[in-house]
């Protein structure tokens, strides 16, 4: 739950409680809990230790108080998490394309991010799944441009007709041509983030515009169970130095590559993010860093990692319950199902867990759309997702308080056994209903012509057909497509 003050307004003998209205908000863990799962977490930094393979992020660790061993092997005491959480910032800011300060990652805000490639992709045009391409990357982001309540676009780095070295850079550069959200991307290694990073830089006008209006953020994670590969701390300290925000989050598994059980779960992924944290401030102290995780279980009947179901929504919300308490941005993931298309079981699971990431105050929701274990993305499903989205965010608004919407003249007025339909307050007002743009109320007859999926299919080839997004400036262009030039040719 949430507090929110109140402040009264007298108006006639009525007490009104008009100018704050209470955000619908939950909880999973208490203070006193999150206090226990924090302090688990630094025993077992402490004791058991994190194997970081990356001999610079040893050297500044134990120039620090950690101990090293000879296997790569670091303790980390308790006091440099301590340090670390002092200096993580409590807000990130990112910026759309043109420089908009549009997202802000801070308490109570929440704005919600799909991964629009990936291994497999439902093709539009024949509904079949097939491989993702080169060219799928252009036709994602426009309808990405074109959705209401994708906040940010997320890229994986997937195309099956690339070669693997470069298609983080092809398929970042593709969405900063074809869409104009701010864009969080996943790397594939060191050479590619600083080649990303310049672009960055290109559109947003220079390093200390990028610095200062980030319109990139880059995706980072450790290997559960307490393993951090050198590529991802050298990732994680570029961009410490750049003061591009990252998100470092592991993606434990209970049972597998995580104790079965929900408090060792929570207790290990907060381990491995802290870790993170640690390094990264340590390079450079207040550099925006957000705290996350994909904490989930493994299906034993099928060893799955399991995309959909509550023990993700569980774990997330009780992440965001800890980020909360720390005062860190939080990264949360819904609107992701472990079915292989768009099915009943599919909707109930993206609408479940969409409310939950709202109600649970997650700052940056990702991975909204994925199908299949997180394997498959389709743009029906990400049209299908806004219009969810949406739904969400009109019930998070809450229930406004004040004269105007009390209504009591008006009540009055009518009186009993009348209506409202020839009222103004009912013209002045009924927009404020939600509106469903796919989603369906059919007349008394219960008659409609197509099902839902046609609709939102046909609606993602006019997108393709039809979106225009304005285009980036000619000069930008021009130094993207030589850059481009550049790490094509090496």
């Amino acid at each position: 739950f949430g507090i929110c003050p109140i402040q009264n307004e007298r108006k006639g003998d009525i007490m009104f409680a008009g100018l704050t209205q209470f955000t619908p908000r939950m909880r999973v863990l208490s203070d006193s809990q999150i206090k226990e799962i924090h302090l688990a977490a630094c025993e077992i930094l402490e004791r058991t230790g994190s194997l970081i393979h990356h001999k610079d992020a040893q050297d500044l660790l134990h120039s620090h108080g950690a101990v090293v061993e000879k296997d790569g092997l670091v303790r980390i005491p308790f006091n440099l998490v301590d340090r670390a959480l002092a200096t993580a910032p409590e807000r990130i800011v990112l910026c759309h394309r043109g420089g908009e300060r549009k997202i802000f990652l801070e308490t109570g805000k929440t704005y919600f991010s799909p991964l629009v490639d990936n291994i497999n992709i439902i093709d539009p045009h024949t509904k079949k799944r097939r491989r993702f391409v080169a060219s799928d990357a252009k036709k994602m982001a426009t309808v990405m441009d074109y959705t209401r309540h994708m906040d940010v676009v997320q890229v994986g780095a997937f195309a099956d007709d690339l070669p693997p070295e470069i298609v983080d850079r092809v398929n970042t550069l593709e969405m900063m041509l074809h869409q104009r959200k701010a864009i969080s991307f996943s790397p594939k290694g060191p050479e590619g983030l600083l080649d990303i990073i310049e672009m960055g830089a290109i559109v947003a006008g220079g390093n200390d515009e990028l610095r200062l209006n980030p319109y990139l953020m880059k995706l980072g994670e450790p290997i559960s169970p307490l393993v951090h590969d050198g590529h991802a701390i050298k990732e994680l300290m570029i961009c410490a130095e750049y003061e591009l925000p990252i998100v470092y989050y592991p993606i434990p598994m209970g049972g597998a590559t995580a104790p079965a059980t929900s408090a060792g779960l929570l207790a290990q992924g907060h381990a491995e993010s802290l870790a993170g944290l640690v390094i990264h401030q340590l390079v450079k102290p207040g550099a925006p860093f957000l705290y996350g995780g994909v904490a989930t279980v493994m299906d034993m009947r099928s060893t799955a990692c399991v995309y959909g179901g509550p023990e993700l929504y569980l774990q997330c919300a009780a992440l965001a319950d800890m980020a909360n308490y720390f005062e860190l941005p939080f990264w949360g993931t819904a609107g992701c199902t472990d079915t292989v298309d768009l099915d009943e079981q599919g909707a109930a699971e993206i609408g479940m867990s969409c409310l939950l990431a709202a109600l649970s105050g997650a700052n940056l929701v990702h991975d909204v759309g994925l199908l299949d274990q997180a394997s498959l993305v389709d743009p029906v499903t990400i049209l299908f997702c806004d219009e969810v989205i949406d739904h969400v965010k009109h019930f998070m608004q809450g229930i406004h308080l004040s004269p105007e919407n009390f209504a009591l003249d008006v009540i009055n007025d009518v009186g009993a056994g009348g209506n409202y339909l020839s009222e103004k307050h009912t013209l002045d007002h009924f927009r404020d209903f939600w509106t469903p743009a796919y989603f369906r109320r059919p007349s008394l007859d219960g008659m409609v012509d197509k099902s839902l999926l046609e609709v939102l299919n046909e609606k993602v080839l006019e997108i393709e057909k039809s979106h225009e997004v304005p285009p980036l400036a000619e000069d930008k262009v021009k130094a993207l497509r030589e850059l481009e030039r550049k790490w094509l040719k090496g």
